[in-house]
C-alpha cells in the first residue's frame, strides 16, 4: 500500500498491531527456534532469559514483509511499525489478561493501557512439576518490586515458559495453595514432626523425623494407630485424631531463585 501526500499516515490494523506484539511475546515461534537442541534444556532444569529486542524487531519485520513486491511497499511497512510500536508496547499488558477470567483481573485494570517496560525477561523450565502440579503459582521481582507476568503458558506437558514486564532477579516457583494434602511432602515419604505445644512453638519443626515407609502395609495401606504411637512417643505424650492429622499435613513447598 503506497501512501499518498492527501492520505495521512495512520497505524496497522488492530489485527495486524496485535499479531505483531504476540510475536514480542513469541507466541508464533516454533519451540525449535527458542530451545535449539535437547542440552540447552535437559529434563528438570530450569533457564533464564532477556528478550533482545534486535531480533523480535527482525522477527517482526520479516512478518510484516510477506506479499511486498516493491521497494515503496517496504517504506509503507517500515514507516506504519514504527507508527505501531507505541500501541504494541501497549497491547503487551493486554495479552494475557484477554485470556483471564474476569475474576482473576481484579486489580490489574489500573494497568490497563500502561506501556511495557524497555526490556522483557523471563524462564524455561522443563520439568515432571509441571506435569504433577497443576495451577503452579509464579512471581517474578527485580528486588523487592514485583513484575508484571507477561505470559505463562505450558507449550508441553512438561515444559513452562514465563514472561516479565522488566528485568527479572527473583523467581518463586510454589505448589498451588487451593488444596489441602496429608502425608509426606516429598519422595522420601518422611515427616518433620512439629511442635504442637500450646505456646510460641506451636507448628515449628523439631529434629526429629517419622518415616512412613515403617508404617505403609500391603497394599499401600497406613497403619495410622501405630503411627500415631510414634508421632506420641516423640512429642512425649499419646495424641488424638487432630494431632495427628496436623502431623500430616503435607505444607506447599516452594523453590526461589534468586540472580547474584
Amino acid at each position: 500500500m503506497i501512501q499518498t501526500m492527501a492520505e495521512p499516515l495512520r497505524q496497522f490494523s488492530e489485527d495486524i498491531v496485535e499479531f505483531m506484539t504476540r510475536l514480542r511475546l513469541l507466541y508464533e515461534v516454533p519451540f525449535s527456534y527458542l530451545v535449539t537442541e535437547e542440552a540447552v534444556l535437559p529434563p528438570e532444569s530450569i533457564r533464564f532469559f532477556y528478550i533482545d529486542g534486535n531480533w523480535t524487531e527482525a522477527l517482526v519485520q520479516g512478518a510484516l514483509s510477506v506479499g511486498r513486491v516493491s521497494e515503496a511497499d517496504g517504506i509503507s511497512d517500515w514507516t506504519l511499525q514504527r507508527l505501531s510500536m507505541s500501541t504494541v508496547n501497549r497491547q503487551l499488558r493486554q495479552i494475557r489478561l484477554q485470556l483471564m477470567h474476569e475474576n482473576h483481573k481484579r486489580g490489574l485494570k489500573e494497568t490497563e493501557g500502561r506501556a511495557a517496560s524497555k526490556f522483557q525477561t523471563g524462564f524455561l523450565i522443563r520439568s515432571g512439576l509441571v506435569r504433577n502440579r497443576k495451577g503452579l503459582e509464579i512471581m517474578g521481582k527485580n528486588g523487592d518490586t514485583r513484575l508484571e507476568v507477561l505470559r505463562l503458558e505450558a507449550l508441553a506437558d512438561d515444559i513452562l515458559i514465563g514472561l516479565f514486564d522488566g528485568e527479572l532477579t527473583d523467581l518463586v516457583i510454589a505448589e498451588p495453595k487451593t488444596g489441602l494434602r496429608f502425608g509426606s511432602s516429598d519422595d522420601t515419604r518422611e515427616i518433620k514432626v512439629r511442635s504442637v505445644t500450646d505456646d510460641d512453638s506451636f507448628g515449628k519443626y523439631l529434629n526429629d523425623t517419622v518415616d512412613l515407609k515403617q508404617f505403609t502395609q500391603a497394599g499401600g495401606k497406613l497403619d495410622v494407630s501405630r503411627l500415631a504411637q510414634k508421632f506420641g512417643s516423640i512429642l512425649g505424650h499419646e495424641i488424638g485424631a487432630a494431632e495427628l492429622a496436623f502431623e500430616l499435613i503435607a505444607v506447599a513447598q516452594r523453590a526461589e531463585f534468586v540472580k547474584k
